[in-house]
């Protein structure tokens, strides 16, 4: 409850802010005049980059067939659990839905969910290095150290990636030797070590797989079709605006998203980013803030009408 109310508070505190910026007409006035057919093909997007996040899923589980369909199904939930739920729990519900729809344990759930991250991560940070690049004179900075930084980032997320399962090892034989040091076998850390030790036995089995092209290639087009949903969404709007500079715009919002302080859902935070981004390519202050929450506002609108048909489907089997 109390982290709850901490999420909602922290989104009614952003949320607040924006909007004194901006009015409710000016937002309603933005969505009552969307184009239906740019709508259309950006929704049509949409559901295509959750498909081929699907498939993505299905080369990083390992120990059993899950069919696409069901995956699909558990790809839109999990979607939409990102925009309900509070202090990123909704990230957790992919693991859970695994394990109760599909039979799956949660610790493999666990496993492949930070595994697709780490590759989101990566191709994220990618992207953003080379839509910087036509920014530059914004940073104020030389492009070597951009470079440098992103270099960095994505060698430390490698890193993290390939060594994931010494880390883990690591961790469960700490909990063991506590738990004979101390003399007396408490469950928790039992049970943790149990855990720890089953995932980085996941992890060891996804990078057996060795789907390392499979999993970037259709993690890449995820994110292109989310960019170009992203831009069909702004032509919507009536607004003008080159593909790179909703690719840079955007990724600062979907940066500022991952970042662990967040509210209800992503509300807010992702607003917040998206308004930044924007104001750097040249969008009016007006424009910046009320596009974000106009563009979240259409993909939670779509997410939750496919979670509902997905929901029947699921309930009928």
């Amino acid at each position: 409850m109390k982290r709850f109310l901490i999420s909602l508070l922290i989104t009614i505190g952003i949320i607040f802010v924006l909007f004194t910026q901006i009015t409710l007409k000016d937002l309603y006035t933005l969505l009552k005049n969307i184009d239906p057919f740019w709508a259309l093909l950006g929704s049509g997007g949409y559901l295509l980059a959750i498909l081929f996040r699907a498939i993505r899923y299905k080369w990083l589980i390992h120990s059993k067939d899950i069919p696409l369909s069901e995956l699909f199904r558990i790809s839109v939930f999990y979607n939409l659990s990102l925009m309900v739920l509070p202090s990123k729990l909704g990230e957790l519900s992919y693991p859970y839905l695994l394990n109760k729809i599909s039979g799956l344990s949660m610790t493999e759930g666990l496993a492949s969910l930070i595994a697709s991250r780490v590759y989101d991560f990566f191709i994220i940070l990618m992207i953003f290095l080379f839509s910087s690049i036509g920014f530059q004179n914004f940073f104020k900075i030389n492009i070597f150290f951009i470079i440098l930084f992103a270099a960095v980032l994505i060698l430390l997320i490698l890193l993290v990636f390939f060594y994931m399962t010494n880390c883990l090892m690591f961790f469960s034989k700490i909990l063991q030797k506590i738990s004979r040091w101390t003399g007396k076998n408490y469950k928790p850390f039992q049970w943790g070590q149990k855990k720890i030790h089953e995932m980085a036995e996941d992890f060891y089995a996804i990078k057996a797989k060795k789907a390392y092209f499979s999993v970037i290639s259709t993690s890449l087009v995820s994110w292109i079709l989310v960019f170009w949903m992203f831009y069909v969404f702004m032509r919507g709007f009536g607004l003008e605006i080159s593909f790179l500079k909703v690719v840079f715009g955007s990724t600062l919002a979907i940066i500022t998203n991952a970042l662990p302080i967040s509210g209800l859902g992503n509300w807010g935070t992702l607003e917040a980013g998206w308004a930044t981004g924007f104001l750097i390519v040249g969008l009016s202050k007006e424009k910046a803030i009320a596009t974000g929450f106009g563009v979240h506002i259409i993909v939670f609108v779509v997410c939750a009408v496919i979670s509902f048909v997905c929901w029947m489907t699921l309930k009928k089997q």
